[in-house]
């Protein structure tokens, strides 16, 4: 047995110049990269999709993938629900006590820096529902006036 002096694997001597010729020729060669896609949608009417992909396609839809997702503070999260417990604890014991709800202040508000403030109505919404929110609270006429002194039927009897 001898070696080869390319792909170091061992012949008989007698088929070892036999395997020298085609291992240098294929080892000239580079192999193309397997693409399972192309094999798979070739001969299909997908095909012409795959070329437009292939040449550029919709470069929003592509970078939509690479976006790095968004932080999260879990410190202000966790600060966050501990505060919602210990007001929700206070007011289970309040109402054990005897007490009533009315008696009780709201609840700690909740901030979420993704959400989107309505300029109308100053309530907070993901991105999605505020664009669909912000144009039907702009048309209410009882959201013109400034937060709190809104008019309506909201205020009960006058």
């Amino acid at each position: 047995m001898a070696q080869c002096p390319i792909c170091t694997r061992s012949f008989a001597k007698d088929r070892l110049e036999k395997h020298q010729e085609i291992c240098e020729k294929s080892h000239a060669k580079k192999r193309k990269v397997f693409d399972p896609v192309k094999m798979r949608v070739s001969g299909t009417e997908s095909e012409q999709y795959l070329k437009k992909i292939k040449q550029g396609g919709d470069k929003q839809q592509k970078n939509r993938y690479r976006q790095s997702p968004k932080k999260v503070d879990w410190r202000k999260q966790h600060e966050e629900f501990v505060a919602n417990i210990r007001a929700a604890k206070m007011a289970q014991a309040h109402v054990d006590a005897g007490g009533s709800l009315a008696d009780l202040p709201p609840p700690p508000p909740s901030e979420n820096p993704d959400y989107v403030q309505c300029p109308h109505c100053e309530r907070r919404f993901n991105e999605a529902a505020a664009e669909r929110h912000i144009p039907k609270c702009s048309s209410i006429s009882s959201n013109k006036g400034p937060p709190g002194k809104q008019g309506g039927k909201r205020g009960g009897r006058r």
